[in-house]
């Protein structure tokens, strides 16, 4: 029996857009993908991927095409600067209404219970609204209700999403994509609240991304020294340096594929 093939896509604002030349890379090398585990951004990939409505060519059209203003509008509200409906609103252009039960490729994307702290792995409900619910980080954005849960950014418990593949999904063998690799080099001073805010999340991100990773069974780090978290206008960038990541991991990750079988 052929193992099962997990990708576990990391958060990271902006830099999620190399996500997709990753995909891209294994999906042309004939890496299987049995399923696939994402916080935040990653998260967001990983619903559009995992539908099986659209090819990868057509999702990195629409993504590089991408500007905050569609995915963000400001609120008056004491929970948060920004509403992240346009978030879900955004995905759900791409799946509708779709829920976890109806995606092509089995999925689990992780946000943060904000009440009690803990890791919550989303694998039921509406896709669009636990992809808004993990893209929510505190301060920046209001926090989603999702199944009941006040949540937030998956960012804060599970960077990379290893564990959520391997036990929520029953992984055998989990491929880590890490997407902030470099991202602290050359980083300048915070300059406001939205920027403290994604800042200190990128701190703790690090800090539990460090600890999960080596649960993966194959790692990908993606170099995006330079890019900052809210550049999206460096979609070209990002996935240029997401394939070029990808490339450099085939020849250990295909011996390592073919000793499953």
């Amino acid at each position: 029996m052929m193992k099962k093939v997990g990708v576990a896509l990391s958060g990271g604002a902006a830099r999620c857009v190399a996500h997709l030349g990753v995909l891209d890379v294994f999906n042309k090398a004939g890496v299987p993908i049995h399923l696939l585990s994402g916080t935040s951004g990653g998260g967001l990939v990983g619903a559009l991927y995992a539908s099986g409505r659209y090819s990868i060519d057509e999702l990195i059209r629409r993504v590089s095409e991408l500007k905050w203003r569609q995915v963000t509008r400001p609120v008056v509200s004491r929970c948060g600067l920004l509403s992240s409906d346009r978030i879900g609103g955004f995905v759900r252009q791409f799946i509708g209404n779709a829920t976890f039960d109806q995606m092509a490729i089995p999925l689990a994307v992780v946000a943060t219970d904000m009440l009690s702290g803990k890791k919550a792995v989303l694998q039921e409900g509406e896709v669009s609204t636990a992809v808004q619910a993990s893209c929510s980080l505190p301060i920046v954005f209001k926090p989603t209700m999702h199944g009941g849960r006040l949540l937030i950014d998956g960012g804060y418990v599970s960077q990379i999403p290893v564990l959520a593949a391997k036990e929520a999904l029953g992984a055998d063998f989990v491929i880590a994509v890490d997407v902030n690799y470099g991202g602290m080099d050359g980083a300048g001073t915070p300059q406001n609240m939205i920027q403290i805010a994604i800042h200190l999340a990128s701190l703790w991100a690090r800090k539990n991304a460090e600890e999960e990773e080596r649960y993966a069974d194959g790692l990908v780090r993606v170099n995006v020294s330079g890019i900052g978290l809210t550049d999206l206008h460096q979609g070209p960038e990002l996935l240029k340096r997401g394939r070029l990541a990808a490339q450099a991991s085939l020849p250990w990750l295909e011996k390592r594929l073919a000793g499953l079988s």
